[in-house]
Formats: C-alpha cells, structure tokens, sequence
C-alpha cells in the first residue's frame, strides 16, 4: 500500500510522522507519535504555535516537544532500535498527560497524576514504570543540556512497585510436544534456550563467530549491549551449537529461508503453543501451555538442582543485581538442601552429580 500524503511540516520517518520547522536558523524536527495525516495536522499545528511563541520569549522556559526533538536523535545513538521504539511506545501512552507541558511542569504532582492515570485505564505496574522510564529519559537528556536541575520522576518511580510474575517451568513432556510440531530451527532454539538459559533475543542475534569452539564458550549480546561469555560443556550445550546448520555467507546460528532472521519470532512460537494446545484439546491430552521465556526458568532451575552456584547463574543469566537471580530460591523448585548448595556454590548435591540426565533428555 502506498504511503499517505504527509500534510504541510510533516513527513514520514520509519513508519510514523514527525513535524519539522525551522526557527531562527535552528531546524527544529519532532516524532508527532502517529500515523494519521489527519491526527498529525492537528498535533503539527498545534507544536508549530507553542514553538514559535517561545521563540518570540527568548529564553523562556523549554518545551518538552523541544526536549523529545533532541532528545529523539540522541537516543537512537545510546540504544537498540527495539529499545527506541520501546520508549516511542511509552510516550505515545503518556501523550494526554504531557501533551501541550513545559519541561518545567514535569514535576512530582504530575507524575502523581501519571500514576492515578494510567493505573485507572488498566496499565499494570510493570507497564507503568517503563512509561515512566522513557519518559525520565528524556528528562535527563534536558539536564545534560542545562535545561532543568533534576529529575522529579525517579523518586515518584521507586513507589511504584513492580511485581514480577511467577516462575512457572514446562513441564519436559508439554516441551516434548512443542517440539514435535516446531519447525526447522524453532526446535533448535528451544533446545538451545534448555541448554544455555539465555534469552530469546540474545538466541536470535547469536553469530557463528561469536563461538569459541577451542574452550567451548559463547558469547552474548544482552541488555544494554552488555557481552558475557557462558560455558557450552555443561548440559549438552555445545554438542547442539556445533551441530546446527550454517547458510554460506550467512553469520546467523539460528536463520530461517535464505539464512535470515526471525524478525517475529515471538508470535511465531506463541502460535506453535497454541496450535499444540488445540491438538491436545482434541485428543484429550493434558497439555500446559508456556512462554519461550520459561525455557530460561526451566535451565536455571535445573543449574541450581545440579548443585552449581547462584552466584555463577547470575552471570550465565546476565542478571545485574544478585537478587534477581535468588528469585531461582524463592520460587518452590528447589529444597533446603538445594538452596543452601546454590549459595555455597557447591557443586554436588546429595552426594552426586545431578541435573545432567534431564537435560540431555530434552536433546534427545
């Protein structure tokens, strides 16, 4: 479909429209957060007013439609361009509540009022705080530039408490039957994600380069842009990394088609899930469904039942803070016994090694 004509001041930037004018030989461009010309015109006008009466007032204080527009050329250059769209999501959320403000109305009885909101629409904590998130880091672009003296979103942010859902593991045989029906490199990945606990997209942008066959390591890409390298031995790890299929020319560990990524893998293992879910419910198997997610669950369990360290888990797993990674303690899986092995870091339970016949199970 042919993209739609952007109205007067506008025009199109991946997908979305942005205003642009120019102000006293300043080239001023901001994200309007929509896709409708019709939406944008309004939005477009109604920026175009504000910026100008500010230009006529000298230094007056700094609109936030100001801020996004520095602050959006900015960001792109510090983070991943999912994180960029992440945060245009969240403001695009925040739009009715900061739409039209100076950055000098950003303040704690706002934010306040951010919180009532979005709580009173539906939005979970969780989801809250990574509006806010967005939203604070566009506040500290301002005070990089001298713009504003704090931040008055992180203190409110802190009250506002997330809960993390529970961690559920698969069970191995609704594994088995997702493996049954995934297909090509699908059940290579969730293998891969049993054997080494990293994340979905850490999976995904793997490279076979990035494999160091001689110690049997790999390396990973993680939040932040942050490397780790992890142990293959254990679990069957590199016997599977080794054996994967490589396109010629392609860098790819796991590709589809003509060695591409999965751009929307996402939702193609959620409907790998539910197909086997309807085919269980027609034969009346019992059948729990579960999230690529829980993979990650399922592998840090099973390293702290086979006696390993918490400590070295929350390397493996990227964790920043230690604490997340006791979650693994907290969470019914394990016995005391377990536990207190995981914080010793001991590396046998009960007088022998575990969890290693499990595992390899799921590679059969």
């Amino acid at each position: 479909m042919a993209t739609r004509k952007a109205p007067p001041g506008c025009y199109w930037r991946s997908g979305t429209l942005w205003g642009r004018l120019r102000i006293r030989g300043r080239d001023i461009r901001w994200s309007l957060h929509t896709t409708d010309p019709a939406v944008a015109r309004t939005r477009y006008r109604t920026a175009r007013e504000r910026l100008i009466g500010d230009a006529h007032h000298g230094d007056s204080p700094r609109s936030l439609i100001e801020a996004l527009e520095g602050w959006g050329a900015w960001i792109e250059r510090r983070v991943s361009a999912k994180t960029v769209q992440r945060y245009a999501c969240s403001l695009d959320q925040l739009r009715p509540f900061i739409e039209g403000k100076q950055l000098s109305q950003i303040d704690g009885r706002l934010v306040a009022e951010i919180i009532r909101g979005r709580t009173a629409e539906g939005a979970s904590n969780a989801t809250i705080r990574r509006d806010l998130v967005a939203l604070s880091s566009v506040i500290n672009f301002a005070i990089d530039q001298a713009w504003l003296e704090s931040n008055p979103i992180l203190a409110r942010m802190k009250r506002v408490a997330e809960r993390r859902d529970p961690i559920v593991l698969p069970r191995q045989e609704d594994i088995d039957l997702v493996l049954a029906r995934a297909p090509g490199m699908v059940k290579d990945l969730v293998r891969a994600a049993m054997a080494t606990g990293a994340r979905q997209d850490e999976l995904l942008r793997a490279r076979r380069d990035e494999i160091d066959h001689e110690r049997k390591q790999m390396t990973l890409l993680g939040k932040r842009n942050k490397r780790r390298s992890i142990d293959l031995e254990l679990f069957g790890g590199y016997d599977l990394i080794r054996s994967l299929a490589s396109y010629v020319g392609q860098p790819l560990l796991f590709w589809h088609s003509t060695g591409e990524n999965f751009k929307n893998f996402a939702s193609q293992f959620s409907a790998i899930v539910a197909r086997t879910a309807k085919w269980a419910a027609a034969n009346a198997i019992d059948f729990r469904p579960f999230r690529f997610h829980d993979l990650r669950h399922w592998h840090a369990v099973h390293w702290l039942k086979s006696g390993r360290s918490i400590y070295e888990l929350q390397h493996r797993l990227g964790h920043s803070s230690i604490k997340v990674t006791e979650g693994y303690l907290r969470a019914g899986y394990l016995t005391f016994e377990e536990s207190q092995a995981a914080r010793a870091g001991a590396r046998v339970v009960g007088g022998h090694k575990s969890g290693h016949s499990e595992l390899d199970r799921a590679r059969a």
